[in-house]
């Protein structure tokens, strides 16, 4: 019977580690955009189980061996693709993150190409090979070839090493850069738009996902509380773990401007976001150890990890609201929902910070958000968008979001989670224009309106005929991104940082009670002679 109970026991455990491993393999496969996609088969994905070993053994392991001794080696960050080396055909390589909206949206445009390149090959030319990076997978890969944005192409002829990055991805362009000759599109009757030679290509209803820039969504607010905060938090680690050290030209250490934004970024978080978030336990974690964390991206990773079984529990995916459906989506779905959560916490958590009361201010909230995006987003696009509209004082907020320092006026503090809402209802409008614009059909007012949210469904009161109520919106943003009942209040202190800027405000403050004094002295004095004249009088 013991017996028997011990192979019931070990059978169990079999089938639950067989579990874990196809879920892994499954989660993994989400972080793909080519693999296993019977669309997409003449791509070729790059997946270490289908490398030669020669992309991460043999003579470099012995050579980091011999410049690491009694180290461990890293596999991971030794990998070297076959096609980036020499004594390969021309090739196009294109490196990309599976929750990029540009990239899914180029998916289909990629496969055409490939299929137009070889077609209109003249004859006894070479096959140009097309390949596929997944940067979630081979994060190091793209590191190594300082891809600072996705998708990025590249191009390579003949058995070179040189790439050239291509800006306009055209069949003619790619013929040029990989060095082949290919026939005139005109004498073969092949359309220039490419679309149309794939069914139901990029520009078609059922393939088009709107999540580019900022992954701002028509339908992001039919998530429930909990599904948001889940996002978020994944959208957040995330980040962490590729997007930090991503930007950096090559070189793994921040710059001094780019350690103050993430300093800065993290100080946001950790007075901004609800007392009771497990979030908090990694931030606070970072705050306290942050030099070491900004040491180097293995510092990172390791701390990431330590938090991320709390953090995230079993939640490896983000919602199907968030992510369209798209396996492996939702990244910057998710990292738009922290931007919300934030706002509604620059009016709910002010009152409770102490020290640098000067930090809460939400123009410097707002100049907070600007540089981490700057720095730390990896879409080209959405990082151009956010930057040049905040730096010409998009939607007026160099007025709207000046507060005096010392008691601003309780309605000032709402103006930066309305002036987020009136940037991401924009984004969804540019979104809807650009759909349109690849069907050659001119958005209408109403097309435009169903863009804007809150939409009537989900709040009835917040527009009447063509005005928002601002009050309305509040409380709806309110409702959506931030917990019911009441908060642990919690007081936290944040430091004064050094600099200039901060020296200023010290002088300028010492001056004001300088003034302040100097006047009370002066009162005072007045008060006291007019009483000595007083009693002067009365003695006489």
């Amino acid at each position: 019977m013991h017996k028997f109970v011990c192979l019931l026991r070990l059978l169990f455990l079999a089938v639950f580690s067989l579990t874990i491993v196809q879920c892994r393999e499954a989660d993994d496969r989400s972080r793909f955009l080519y693999a296993d996609d019977p669309a997409a088969t003449d791509i070729i994905e790059y997946q270490l189980h289908n490398a030669p070993s020669r992309d991460y053994s043999g003579d470099e392991r012995r050579e980091a061996s011999k410049n690491q001794p009694g180290s461990e080696y890293d596999e991971e960050r030794h990998i070297k693709p076959y096609f980036l080396t020499g004594e390969n055909g021309p090739r196009v390589v294109q490196f990309y993150s599976p929750w990029c909206g540009h990239c899914q949206s180029f998916k289909s445009k990629y496969v055409a190409l490939y299929k137009e390149v070889n077609r209109r090959l003249v004859d006894e030319e070479t096959e140009v090979n097309f390949y596929a990076v997944s940067c979630s997978v081979h994060h190091w890969v793209c590191l190594q070839n300082n891809i600072k944005g996705f998708p990025t192409i590249l191009a390579f002829k003949e058995n070179s090493v040189d790439p050239l990055q291509l800006k306009e991805v055209t069949a003619d362009n790619i013929a040029v850069a990989v060095g082949v000759d290919i026939k005139s599109s005109l004498r073969d009757g092949i359309k220039d738009n490419i679309d149309s030679d794939v069914e139901g290509g990029e520009d078609s209803e059922e393939d088009f996902r709107p999540i580019d820039i900022l992954g701002a969504s028509l339908d992001g607010l039919s998530r429930t509380r909990e599904a948001v905060y889940r996002d978020a938090a994944l959208s957040f680690t995330y980040a962490l773990k590729t997007e930090i050290f991503a930007n950096r030209d090559g070189n793994s250490v921040l710059d001094t401007n780019q350690r103050d934004a993430f300093a800065e970024w993290i100080d946001l978080l950790y007075w901004t976001l609800p007392p009771t978030w497990i979030l908090h336990t990694l931030i606070n974690d970072i705050r306290v150890n942050l030099d070491a964390v900004l040491v180097s991206e293995n510092n990172m990773q390791i701390m990431v990890q330590k938090h991320d079984d709390v953090v995230n529990g079993m939640h490896t995916t983000w919602s199907a609201q968030c992510s369209k459906g798209v396996d492996g989506a939702g990244y910057l779905c998710g990292m738009w929902s922290l931007f919300h959560i934030i706002s509604i916490g620059v009016i709910e958590r002010h009152r409770a910070v102490l020290g640098a009361r000067d930090q809460i201010l939400t123009e410097n909230v707002a100049l907070t958000l600007r540089n981490y995006i700057e720095h730390f987003v990896s879409c080209e696009e959405c990082r151009h968008y956010f930057v040049e509209m905040f730096d010409s004082c998009g939607f007026n907020h160099c007025r709207r979001l000046k507060q005096p320092q010392k008691l601003p006026p309780p309605e000032s503090w709402q103006e930066f989670p309305l002036w987020l809402w009136e940037v991401h209802n924009h984004i969804n409008v540019k979104l809807v224009e650009a759909k349109l614009k690849a069907s050659n059909v001119v958005a209408s007012s109403d097309e435009l309106n169903t863009a804007l949210w809150p939409s009537p469904e989900h709040c009835p009161q917040c527009k009447s005929g063509n005005k928002w109520d601002t009050k309305a919106v509040i409380a709806h943003l309110k409702k959506e991104f931030w917990p019911k009942g009441v908060q642990n209040f919690r007081f936290i202190v944040l430091k004064k940082k050094d600099g200039s800027k901060h020296t200023n405000s010290n002088r300028a403050n010492l001056i004001e009670n300088l003034i302040f004094f100097a006047g009370s002295a002066v009162f005072v004095m007045w008060c006291t002679r007019k009483q000595k004249r007083h009693q002067k009088q009365h003695i006489l």
